[in-house]
């Protein structure tokens, strides 16, 4: 008797347990689903007035119908915006705006203007909630505006019907082209900021409906602002360094003749000598193999001479963007974009124990650091013929 009666006690107290968990269960058509987020200085932002602006693009499934059921005329997506002094304060906000609250489990991208991004300590603060939010996944690629940041989430994409999709599979292009760099993900940037590391993230620009997603903004580690960018022919040149590269275009001379070469793959070989701290010696190797695209002027690919002439060129291009970028990284910006830190603390741990202050700061001895490259090009391919024309007579 006495079992019997435990037996229906813990029957009733395991069905309290099960009838009061979902007492905070929100219906999912009461969801704002939000997938991508943009961040802008609000019109009345001044030093003392710190107002930003907040875009958020919600998914509206009325207007997600296929074309064809025809007769839908629906947006399948809303941007609501808001203002305010944080992000947070914005977000509570934007619930008297709309009827259904910001869902954000599903934002796949957050776009910050350049605005916003050069401004100390702000960059860091406005990341802050979606860092800390049980919300928000670590997988949120995030860009730089050039411009207006909400100006990016009101494109009119074909075929997509969602902007932030459409900016998220260009994103995911980069490996056709060697000036743009791998998206960048808030889990990479807490990293980066909880590390004090300089770092670049992907560049995105609105012309004429036209999106621009080439080149790249430079954040300084101690800072945590935007305090350079990189232009697309600078951003080949640290990738060729870095060795991030799976594919792209390169454009060069041989005897005035235009060509162009399509790589295949690229990675660099990089050796630091940290005997003198002062003044390190770098050496980049880049090894580079891929085919040759486009050629002008008449002359046979079956010339083993006029191919190595072909490579040696390429090669002395790829130096040349490499250069280029080193300069300006050592110059202008005096910041590491290269992760030459990385090898010094993997492969040298006790020299950079001691230096990793004066690194980037200090004596800065990055921009110090001698750094030569050189690279090697293997032509794998020529095409389906060894010339496209026949030789002009003498």
């Amino acid at each position: 008797m006495v079992k019997q009666k435990l037996i229906q006690i813990t029957t009733y107290f395991l069905m309290v347990i099960l009838l009061t968990g979902c007492w905070d269960q929100i219906s999912i058509e009461e969801h704002g689903f939000v997938v991508g987020s943009a961040i802008d200085k609000a019109n009345d932002y001044s030093d003392e007035n710190m107002n930003l602006s907040l875009t958020n693009q919600i998914v509206s499934p009325a207007g997600l119908g296929t074309p064809a059921g025809g007769g839908n005329n629906k947006s399948p997506f809303v941007n609501v915006t808001a203002t305010g002094t944080s992000i947070f304060t914005i977000n509570r906000n934007m619930v008297q705006e709309i009827s259904r609250a910001p869902f954000y489990e599903h934002v796949r991208l957050l776009i910050v203007s350049e605005e916003v991004a050069r401004e100390p300590e702000i960059f860091a603060s406005i990341l802050d909630i979606f860092i800390r939010d049980q919300e928000m996944r670590r997988g949120i690629k995030i860009m730089i505006a050039k411009n207006k940041a909400k100006e990016l989430l009101e494109i009119k994409p074909e075929p997509e019907q969602l902007p932030v999709r459409y900016l998220d599979m260009i994103s995911d292009n980069n490996y056709k082209s060697i000036d743009m760099i791998d998206p960048v993900t808030l889990g990479n940037v807490h990293d980066f900021l909880l590390n004090n590391k300089s770092y670049v993230l992907p560049k995105i620009s609105l012309s004429e409906n036209e999106v621009d997603y080439k080149g790249a903004a430079v954040f300084h580690g101690l800072n945590d602002n935007m305090v350079a960018e990189l232009t697309a022919q600078e951003t080949k040149g640290m990738n060729l360094v870095k060795g991030d590269v799976n594919g792209g275009v390169i454009k060069f001379k041989v005897e005035d003749h235009v060509m162009t070469f399509e790589l295949e793959g690229a990675k660099s070989k990089i050796k630091i000598d940290p005997k003198d701290p002062k003044n390190m010696d770098i050496s980049v190797n880049v090894e580079v193999e891929g085919r040759l695209a486009e050629m002008y002027g008449s002359k046979t690919l079956l010339d083993p001479s006029y191919l190595s002439k072909i490579e040696e060129k390429v090669a002395k291009k790829i130096e040349k963007l490499a250069n280029q970028t080193i300069d300006k990284a050592q110059k202008e910006m005096k910041l590491d974009i290269f992760d030459f830190d990385k090898i010094l603390k993997q492969k040298h741990y006790s020299i950079w124990k001691r230096i990793k202050k004066d690194w980037e700061d200090g004596e800065n001895y990055f921009a110090n650091s001698r750094i030569d490259v050189s690279a090697d090009v293997q032509i794998r391919e020529t095409g389906a013929t060894n010339r496209a024309k026949g030789k002009r007579h003498e």
